[in-house]
């Protein structure tokens, strides 16, 4: 089975491709400008492959580049399911949404059939590149993703727990935080890789599911975590600009369609993923 893979030297798309490798697939990158519909036409007439997982797209929330999202998350992924279907007709390809666009008044473990309220242009951008997909839904099989958050090593520290996790690493004093006592899911970026690889070869596959651990854990409870790893001590300081003053409480994934459909498929502990991205090597 040979997999295409959009996005495969960024930093999920390394550890999917260790996945699709480790289940027996053959990952073929699949590098190219989504903005350019010729080009992107070019290069999957170009690549052999029966399965594509997309996961290259515009992704820092906090970039004030709004265009860009709608551009690459969704236009690019129109131009690129097009050339598919053009190429591969009936191919699978497992598209990487976001949790994101469930958006405002989602509270809980969510499951796939929860209303959708994007918030931010990369939430729209990925709602909208979902509703678009559809319009090829009888000329592929479509699995739209939608991952909760997640991390590990190789994370920019841009990102939260990275953030968190470097000050822990260098025995910094204090750290800027928002709101440290609501209760999220964290994924480990492993094993999110293996689902991804796992929606690409299953023998059947539903087609919306989420990607999450079905738990959840506080920042506090990071900081404790790190805190037990590390030996060190971190003040923390509450920057109001970081707080969100309509926070909820709990928000997670309900990863009971994934189980059903991966059954071997488990998340590793966030404790483990802490502990790894602690211990990590600099240069890895």
């Amino acid at each position: 089975m040979r997999v295409a893979l959009t996005g495969a030297h960024g930093f999920t798309g390394r550890f999917v491709s260790a996945a699709l490798e480790q289940a027996g697939a053959t990952p073929v990158a699949l590098q190219v400008d989504l903005r350019d519909e010729a080009a992107v036409d070019a290069a999957v007439g170009a690549t052999m492959f029966d399965r594509l997982i997309h996961l290259a797209g515009h992704a820092f929330v906090g970039a004030t580049d709004w265009r860009s999202f709608y551009a690459v998350n969704q236009l690019g992924t129109l131009n690129l399911l097009d050339a598919v279907a053009r190429h591969r007709p009936g191919a699978r390809c497992v598209l990487a949404s976001s949790a994101q666009v469930y958006g405002q008044g989602a509270e809980g473990l969510i499951r796939e059939d929860a209303p959708t309220r994007p918030a931010n242009h990369y939430a729209v951008s990925k709602r909208a590149m979902e509703l678009g997909a559809e319009l090829w839904r009888q000329r592929l099989e479509l699995v739209v993703t939608r991952p909760f958050n997640y991390t590990g090593v190789g994370q920019p520290d841009q990102y939260l727990i990275p953030k968190i996790v470097a000050h822990y690493r260098r025995a910094a004093g204090t750290i800027e935080l928002g709101n440290t006592w609501v209760r999220r899911d964290f994924g480990d970026v492993r094993s999110v890789a293996e689902a991804y690889a796992g929606l690409a070869l299953a023998a059947t596959v539903p087609p919306v599911v989420n990607i999450a651990t079905g738990t959840v854990s506080s920042i506090d409870d990071i900081l404790a975590a790190l805190g037990a790893i590390s030996g060190h001590r971190l003040d923390v300081t509450v920057n109001p600009d970081f707080v969100r003053a309509d926070d909820v409480a709990v928000l997670g994934g309900d990863a009971t369609l994934l189980r059903a459909t991966l059954p071997s498929w488990r998340p590793r502990a966030l404790a483990d993923t802490l502990r790894w991205m602690y211990e990590a090597d600099e240069t890895t």
